[in-house]
C-alpha cells in the first residue's frame, strides 16, 4: 500500500472500517507465519515461533519478484539473541539486485517507519567470497534480509533466468536462550563460534561477540558439510522433512558416535610410517567432543591408535628411519593426578622363601623405548601334589625410564582475556591471543591461529551513554547432591546497557560448595587370596582361601556372599611304599621322600643361581628309583653377571645410544669360558649371551672390532671343548640343542659379513672350529673351495684339512643382470672338529664317521643349479654304508629320517664313495652337513691313526728289560748297595713310566682329562730322566772328592732327580693352566704357546752340563793322585797305589 490521499463523497465513511479489514486480514496472516512486513509484495516472509531454521537465496529471493525481504522474529529481546551463518556464493557479485542485512526494533504499519534500524552489511559482506563463512549475533527484536532493487524490465522469467552470484548463498538462524540454553542449540553455536573465530582477521573480525553457552573450544567440522538439504526453511535428513528439531540432531551429531551430543569424531587419515622398511608404525588420531557434566567429557578409549607397516625385509644398502610413538589414552590424562600411588604396580612381592620356588630372570628390556615403559621377570616352580607347594607370584612388573627422550608437540597456552572494545559506542573490535609453548625433540609446532577477533558494542551511539547495572541476586538453588559434597549456584541480571554504554562488569552466576551428609558406602568384597596348601598331599583333600570386606560406612549395605571358599585337591592315588623314592643324600644335596613321576627341586650351589632337578622313576619292576640330577637351570654367578651386562647393552642399542665396553664384555666372557663351564645352564647362558651380541653387532651403532670377532669365535670353541661334553649332552636333553648353536653362528655370518667394510676374506681358526666367510659380488664371482689356497692354520687339526667343500658360482647368481651388477653375497664355512661325538648319534651300530660341516650363503639362494660339493674323512675303521646326511631346519624330528636321527635327514644329499677312508656328497640345498656309517659286527670305534706296532714293540721290550734290571739290583741289594746303585734304579723307574704313559696316552685322547694329565706326567718322567743322568755325573764328582759321606749331599741327589723336574711341571701348569698339555692326536705337549721350550729348555741345560760335570770330575781325579803320591812318599813316576788308600 502507498500513503493514503482524501476520498471525497461518501468514500471517507467507509475508509476507517476498509483500514480495520486490512489490519485484520495483516494479523492473521502474521498469527499463521504469513508474509508481513513492509511492501505487500508476495516474497516478503516473516518467520516467528522457531528457534532454528535454513534458506538459500534462491528460494527466498526469486529471480521474476522485486524487492523481496526474509524477516526473523525475537520471541523477547531480553531472554533470546538471534545468531545466523551464511554460506557465502563462491563468486563475487555480479547480479543487478543487492542484498541488504539489518536490524531493527519495531516496524510502524502506518508511517512504514522502521525504529532502531542498524545495517549487517559490513559485517556479512556478502559480496566478498574471500570468507566463505559469515557470522553475526543480533539482539533486537527483528532481523531481516531485503533484496532492494528490482529486476530491470527485459530480465528473464523463472524459466530463462539466471540468477546473479550474490543470490547463490545459503542461511542458517539460531534463537538462544540467554539463560539455561538447551544443550543442542549450544552445542550448535559453540561449533559455529570456533569456526568464525578461528576465521577471523584484522580485516574481517568474527561477528559472534559472546555466547551465554560455555563453549570449550574443541575441534568442531566444517559447518558447511551439513547433511540437511534446503527447501524453503523446511530442513530435510535423509529425503524426509522435518522441523527445526530434525536439523539440531542432525547438525550437533558427532560423525563417530550415534546421535549422542558428545562422544568421539571420525578417526583421522593414517600418518606417515616411521620406517621405511623393516617394520615401522602408522599412527592416526580422533577428537573428543567433551560432554558437559560428564566426568572426563564422555570418551572412554585411546585418542590414538597405531599399526604396523612396511614390513618388507630391508635390503643389503637399505636404511630405515624411525622416531619414538607413543599411543595415548584418555586414562593417560588422569595419571598425574595419582602421583607416586602407580609406583606400588612396579614394587616386587617379597619372598616365601619357598625351596620349591627358583629365584627371579633378570628384568625384561624396557617397553618403551623413550619415556616411561615396563619391565617384566618371571621365575620358575617346580611344585607337585606331594611336596611343598609354591606361593607368590611367578610374574611381576614395574615402571621404568628410558634415559630417551620422547618428542614434545608444541602446546597453546589459555587464551587471553579479550580485550576491551575498541569503541564505546557504535562498531568496535576485540582481539584476544595465545602464546605458543615450542616443541622440543623434534616435536610438532603448534597448529591454528594465534590471534582472534571479533565485533563488539553494535549500537547507535546516542548523546548519552547509559552503563548496564545489576540486580539483585537470586536465592541460592538447592544442594546438587544430597549427601556428600554438593554444589549451589544464584545468578543476577544485568540491565542494559544502552546508547553504547559499558557492559556489567562481574559474573552472572556464584557457586558454592554444600555438604548435607556423609552419603552411605556400601561394603566390597576385596580380591580373593591366594589359596592355601592342600589339607593332604593325595588322596583327596580340600584347599581353602578367603576374601576381606572393605566397609560398610555411614550406614551402607554389608557385603552378600562367602567370606571364605573350598574346593577339592589332592585326588590323585597316593603311592605305595615302593613307588616313593627314598630319602637320598646325593652330590652333598639332600632330597627328600618323592612319589615316581614327580620332580623335585633344590637350589643350586652357592656359586651359581637357580634350582637343582632330580626325577623319580619306575624301573622295569615298578620300583623307584632316583635319576641323576640335572644342573640344567643352575647358572654360575660369573655368567648371570655377564648375561644381565650384555642385556643392558642391547636395551640401549634398541634406545640408539652409543655401545661403550661392549668389547670388555666380550672379553670377560672368553676368559671366563677358557675356564670351562661349572653346569650345563653355564652352556644356556652363554648362548643367550651370545645371540645378543649379534644384535648388537646388527645395530648400527655399534662396529664390532676384529678382536671382537676373533673372542667370539674363540667362545664358541670354548663351548665346544672336550670337558663340556657331559654339560652338553644334559643340555640337549632339556633345553636347546645343537640347533640353537648352528642359527647362532649362521646369524654371527650374516652379521659380520655384511658388516665388512671391503670384499676380502676371513678366516679364524681355534681348537675345535674353523670358521671361514667370503665376501664377493655376484657379477664377477668364482668358484669358493674350502680351505682356499694358501690355507695358513696354526693348529694341530687343522694343519692338513682333510675335509673339503666346494661351493658353484652359480649359487650367486639372482637371475637378473641389473640386480646381478650391485649384489654382494657373503658365505661362511665352519668345520667343527668334534661336535657330531657331542650329537650322540650313535644307536647301536650307527655312527657319526665324519666331522661336521655347515654352509650358508647370504642372501639365501632360491635354488643350487649346482650341487654343494663336500668331501668327508672317515673318523673310524670297519664301518660300512656310508650315507650323507644334512641338518634338517624344522623344529620336529624329520618326516624323511628314522626316528633315531632326530633332526638329522638323508634327502637332499646324494653320496660318492671315493675310497675306504673317503666319501663325497652333492647336495641340492645349504645347511649342515656329516657322514652317517654301520659298524661292522667286528668293528671297533678305534680311530683310523693307531699307535704303530714298532711304538708298541720298543716300548714293550724296553720296559721289562729295565724292570728285569732294577728286579736283579733288589735281589743282590746287600752286596752292591751304593749311592750309583740308588740313581740307577730310580733312572729306570723314569724310563719304564714314561713308556707305559706313552703307551695308555695313545689310548686317551678322546678324554681330555685323562690325556692331559698323562702329557704332565710325561713332562715330567721325561725330565727326571735327564736330571737322574746329570745326578749320575755330580756322584762321580763327589765320589772323587771324597764328600759322600755327608748327609746333606745325598738328600740333594734326590732333589736334584724328582724335585727340579717336579718343580719346572708345577710352574708350567701354573701358568699356562693346563692349557698346551695334551693335543687332539697325542697325549704331549703343544707344539703352539711355547710350552714346548718348558721341556726342551731343562734337557738341553742337562746335556750342556754333563761335559761340565765330568771335566771337573777329571780334574778332581787328578788332583787326588798327587795328594795320594804324597801321603805315601813315593815318587809319581813309581806305579800308582790304590787311591782309596790313602782315604
Amino acid at each position: 500500500m502507498r500513503g493514503q490521499a482524501a476520498a471525497p463523497g461518501p468514500i471517507w465513511i467507509l475508509a476507517p472500517l476498509l483500514l480495520l479489514l486490512l489490519l485484520l486480514g495483516r494479523w492473521a496472516r502474521a498469527a499463521s507465519g504469513a508474509d508481513i512486513g513492509p511492501g505487500t509484495e508476495q516474497c516478503t516472509t516473516l518467520v516467528q515461533g522457531k528457534f532454528f531454521g535454513y534458506f538459500s537465496a534462491a528460494a527466498v529471493f526469486p529471480a521474476n519478484a522485486s524487492r523481496c525481504s526474509w524477516t526473523l522474529r525475537n520471541p523477547d529481546p531480553r531472554r533470546y539473541t538471534l545468531y545466523m551463518k551464511v554460506a557465502k556464493a563462491p563468486a563475487p557479485c555480479s547480479g543487478p539486485g543487492r542484498v541488504r542485512t539489518y536490524q531493527f526494533d519495531s516496524f510502524l504499519e502506518s508511517t512504514r517507519t522502521y525504529l532502531g534500524v542498524e545495517s549487517f552489511d559490513e559485517v556479512l559482506r556478502l559480496c566478498d567470497s574471500s570468507a566463505p563463512l559469515a557470522f553475526l549475533q543480533a539482539s533486537k527484536q527483528f532481523l531481516q534480509m531485503q533484496r532492494q532493487q528490482p529486476p530491470q524490465d527485459g530480465d528473464l522469467g523463472p524459466q530463462g533466468e539466471f540468477p546473479s552470484s550474490s543470490d547463490d548463498f545459503s542461511v542458517e538462524y539460531l534463537v538462544v536462550g540467554n539463560r539455561n540454553p538447551s544443550h543442542a542449540a549450544c552445542q550448535m553455536l559453540c561449533r559455529w563460534l570456533d569456526a568464525c573465530l578461528a576465521g577471523s582477521r584484522s580485516s574481517h573480525p568474527c561477528g559472534i561477540m559472546q555466547t551465554p553457552c560455555a563453549c570449550l573450544g574443541g575441534d568442531v567440522g566444517d559447518p558447511a558439510s551439513s547433511p540437511l538439504v534446503p527447501r524453503g526453511d523446511v530442513c530435510l535428513r535423509d529425503g524426509v522433512a522435518g522441523g527445526p528439531e530434525n536439523c539440531l540432531t542432525s547438525l550437533t551429531q558427532d560423525r563417530g558416535g550415534h546421535g549422542s551430543a558428545g562422544g568421539w569424531k571420525l578417526w583421522s587419515l593414517w600418518g606417515e610410517c616411521t620406517r621405511d622398511c623393516g617394520g615401522g608404525l602408522q599412527t592416526r588420531t580422533r577428537t573428543c567432543l567433551p560432554t558437559l557434566g560428564v566426568e572426563g567429557g564422555g570418551c572412554e578409549g585411546v585418542l590414538e591408535e597405531g599399526r604396523l607397516c612396511n614390513r618388507k625385509a630391508c635390503g643389503p644398502t637399505g636404511r630405515s628411519s624411525s622416531r619414538s610413538q607413543s599411543l595415548r589414552s584418555t586414562d593417560a590424562r588422569r595419571r598425574e593426578e595419582f602421583g607416586d600411588e602407580l609406583q606400588q604396580f612396579g614394587f616386587p612381592s617379597p619372598q616365601t622363601g619357598d625351596p620349591a620356588a627358583e629365584e627371579w630372570s633378570p628384568w625384561s628390556v624396557c617397553s618403551s623405548t623413550c619415556g616411561e615403559g615396563w619391565q617384566t621377570r618371571t621365575r620358575f616352580c617346580v611344585s607337585s601334589s606331594y611336596s611343598t607347594q609354591c606361593s607368590g607370584p611367578l610374574r611381576e612388573q614395574r615402571l621404568c625410564n628410558n634415559s630417551a627422550v620422547c618428542p614434545v608437540h608444541g602446546a597453546w597456552d589459555e587464551w587471553s582475556p579479550w580485550s576491551l572494545c575498541s569503541s564505546t559506542c557504535g562498531r568496535g573490535f576485540r582481539d584476544r591471543t595465545r602464546t605458543c609453548r615450542p616443541p622440543q625433540f623434534g616435536g610438532n609446532p603448534c597448529e591454528g591461529p594465534e590471534k582472534q577477533t571479533k565485533f563488539c558494542n553494535i549500537a547507535l551511539c546516542p548523546g548519552r551513554a547509559v552503563d548496564g547495572n545489576w540486580n539483585e541476586w537470586s536465592s541460592w538453588s538447592t544442594c546438587s547432591a544430597s549427601c556428600s559434597q554438593g554444589r549451589q549456584q544464584r545468578t543476577r541480571e544485568c540491565n542494559g546497557p544502552s546508547y553504547g554504554g559499558a557492559e556489567c562488569q562481574g559474573h552472572w552466576v556464584e557457586t558454592r560448595d554444600c555438604f548435607l551428609q556423609q552419603c552411605p558406602v556400601d561394603g566390597k568384597w576385596q580380591a580373593w587370596a591366594s589359596w592355601g596348601s592342600c589339607s593332604v598331599t593325595c588322596g583327596g583333600g580340600s584347599q581353602r582361601r578367603e576374601r576381606v570386606c572393605s566397609g560398610p560406612f555411614f550406614g551402607g549395605a554389608a557385603c552378600q556372599g562367602p567370606q571364605d571358599e573350598y574346593r577339592q585337591c589332592g585326588a590323585q592315588r597316593c603311592p605305595e611304599p615302593h613307588e616313593i623314592c627314598d630319602e637320598d643324600n646325593f652330590g652333598a644335596v639332600v632330597w627328600k621322600e618323592t612319589p615316581a613321576g614327580e620332580v623335585a627341586a633344590v637350589r643350586c650351589p652357592r656359586n651359581a643361581t637357580g634350582l637343582i632337578l632330580r626325577r623319580c622313576e619306575l624301573d622295569e619292576e615298578g620300583i623307584a628309583f632316583w635319576e641323576p640330577p640335572t644342573y640344567i637351570r643352575c647358572v654360575s654367578i660369573d655368567y648371570r653377571n655377564i648375561q644381565m651386562m650384555t642385556r643392558e647393552h642391547l636395551a640401549k642399542a634398541q634406545r640408539g645410544l652409543p655401545g661403550e665396553g661392549v668389547s670388555e664384555v666380550i672379553q670377560t666372557l672368553l676368559e671366563i669360558s677358557q675356564d670351562g663351564t661349572s653346569y650345563s645352564g653355564d652352556l644356556l647362558s652363554t648362548i643367550d649371551v651370545l645371540r645378543n651380541m649379534t644384535e648388537i653387532f646388527r645395530r648400527a651403532y655399534y662396529s664390532p672390532t676384529p678382536g671382537d670377532v676373533q673372542n667370539f669365535v674363540q667362545i664358541i670353541s670354548n663351548l665346544l671343548a672336550e670337558e663340556n661334553r657331559d654339560k652338553w649332552e644334559e643340555a640337549q636333553l632339556m633345553g636347546p640343542n645343537a640347533k640353537e648353536l648352528f642359527r647362532l653362528v649362521e646369524d654371527f655370518v650374516d652379521v659380520i659379513g655384511f658388516r665388512m667394510k671391503d670384499l676380502r676374506d676371513a678366516y679364524q681358526v681355534t681348537d675345535n672350529l674353523v670358521l671361514s666367510i667370503h665376501k664377493l659380488p655376484a657379477s664377477g664371482a668364482t668358484d669358493i673351495s674350502f680351505p682356499m689356497k694358501g690355507w695358513r692354520a696354526t693348529g694341530d687339526w687343522a694343519k692338513v684339512p682333510e675335509d673339503r667343500v666346494t661351493v658353484s658360482k652359480s649359487v650367486f647368481s639372482t637371475g637378473l643382470a641389473e640386480a646381478d651388477d650391485s649384489s654382494v653375497f657373503v658365505v661362511g664355512t665352519v668345520l667343527y672338529r668334534n661336535l657330531g661325538s657331542f650329537l650322540a648319534l650313535q644307536r647301536n651300530t650307527t655312527v657319526l664317521n665324519s666331522k661336521v660341516i655347515s654352509v650358508t650363503v647370504k642372501p639365501p639362494p632360491r635354488s643350487l643349479l649346482t650341487p654343494l660339493e663336500i668331501e668327508f674323512a672317515h673318523m673310524y675303521n670297519g664301518t660300512t654304508n656310508q650315507t650323507c646326511i644334512l641338518w634338517d631346519e624344522t623344529d620336529g624330528p624329520s618326516s624323511s629320517a628314522p626316528p633315531q636321527l632326530g633332526p638329522w635327514s638323508w634327502r637332499g644329499c646324494r653320496t660318492v664313495p671315493l675310497d675306504a677312508l673317503r666319501t663325497r656328497c652333492l647336495c641340492d640345498r645349504l645347511s649342515t652337513f656329516a657322514i652317517l656309517a654301520q659298524l661292522s659286527a667286528d668293528a671297533t670305534m678305534d680311530k683310523v691313526t693307531v699307535p704303530s706296532v714298532t711304538l708298541i714293540v720298543g716300548c714293550g721290550v724296553s720296559s721289562l728289560t729295565l724292570l728285569m734290571l732294577v728286579i736283579i739290583y733288589v735281589s743282590v741289594w746287600r752286596y752292591i748297595r751304593s749311592e750309583r746303585s740308588v740313581i740307577l734304579i730310580n733312572f729306570c723307574l723314569s724310563i719304564i713310566s714314561s713308556n707305559a704313559l706313552i703307551l695308555i696316552g695313545q689310548t686317551q685322547t678322546r678324554n681330555k682329562v685323562v690325556c692331559t694329565l698323562v702329557a704332565a706326567f710325561l713332562h715330567f718322567f721325561f725330565l727326571s730322566s735327564f736330571c737322574w743322568v746329570l745326578t749320575e755325573a755330580w756322584q762321580s764328582y763327589m765320589a772323587v772328592t771324597g764328600r759322600l759321606r755327608s748327609r746333606l749331599v745325598r738328600k740333594r741327589f734326590l732333589c736334584l732327580g724328582w724335585g727340579l723336574p717336579a718343580l719346572v711341571v708345577a710352574i708350567s701348569v701354573g701358568f699356562t693352566k693346563a692349557k698346551g698339555y695334551s693335543t687332539m692326536n697325542y697325549c704331549w705337549l703343544s707344539l703352539e704357546g711355547g710350552l714346548l721350550y718348558a721341556f726342551v729348555g731343562p734337557a738341553a741345560a742337562v746335556v750342556l752340563g754333563l761335559p761340565v760335570e765330568l771335566l771337573r770330575g777329571a780334574a778332581a781325579a787328578g788332583a787326588d793322585l798327587d795328594v795320594c803320591c804324597a801321603c805315601c812318599h813315593r815318587p809319581p813316576l813309581r806305579p800308582l797305589p790304590d787311591p782309596l788308600r790313602c782315604l
